[in-house]
């Protein structure tokens, strides 16, 4: 099972090169500079990507758990760009360095990583407790101390532990888990991704209309600027 689900997560390595090359073409191939920060999604979503088949091939559950969380903040900062007055502005302000807790939605709120997820929430449910369970293998915490028990007597009130860089003892449920989780929130990023290549290929339409296969509207911010 978790062999299947990692081949399919690994098949979504080609629809990220074919929506940058897509995004580039658009528009007549004008680039703007929401495209350089949907490469920069895009960039670090197929590495993540690979990284974390990787290292669930290679039995290194701990490690590809962490990736999980990098890869929802890719989501949640990028799909940002929809809640902003003037998306290539934002881009722009993350090319300098500013942080995008310290950007404003058009309705004057900071978008702060707990913002983020509760507006994002209403759609995705899951992504509060997707957050909460992750950051805890982002940061040393209880996660981290019960994936060195391989084995456990209540009885006994004995229990082994294992310092290791394979975690075979990780039920094959978790890990199918971690797997269907990770590649939700990619086809989530491809998703936001495919949308802005509407949105820039479609510029007439792009206050109104909704792409067929966005996750989410192309409108949800205050509308994009004019070319």
């Amino acid at each position: 099972m978790s062999e299947e689900l990692l081949s399919k997560l690994e098949g979504l390595r080609q629809a990220h090169l074919d929506e940058g090359m897509a995004v580039t073409k658009a528009f007549a191939d004008a680039v703007y500079p929401f495209d350089l920060l949907t490469y920069a999604v895009l960039n670090r979503s197929m590495s993540l990507t690979s990284g974390f088949v990787t290292l669930l091939r290679s039995d290194n559950c701990l490690a590809a758990m962490t990736l999980i969380r990098p890869q929802l903040d890719n989501f949640l900062r990028y799909a940002a760009g929809w809640l902003v007055t003037d998306p290539h502005a934002f881009a722009t302000e993350i090319l300098r360095g500013t942080p995008v807790k310290k950007q404003k939605t058009a309705g004057g709120a900071f978008m702060t990583d707990r913002f983020l997820i509760d507006h994002f929430k209403k759609e995705h449910r899951w992504i509060d407790q997707v957050y909460h369970e992750t950051s805890g293998f982002i940061h040393l915490s209880e996660k981290h101390m019960l994936m060195n028990v391989t084995e456990a007597d209540a009885e006994k009130r004995t229990a082994t532990f294992s310092i290791s860089d394979q975690h075979s003892h990780v039920p094959p449920q978790i890990r199918a888990e971690a797997i269907m989780c990770f590649a939700e929130i990619t086809n989530l990023v491809l998703h936001r991704v495919y949308s802005w290549r509407y949105t820039k290929k479609n510029p007439a339409g792009r206050a109104r209309k909704e792409p067929a296969k966005a996750s989410t509207s192309s409108s949800e911010g205050a509308g994009w600027p004019g070319h």
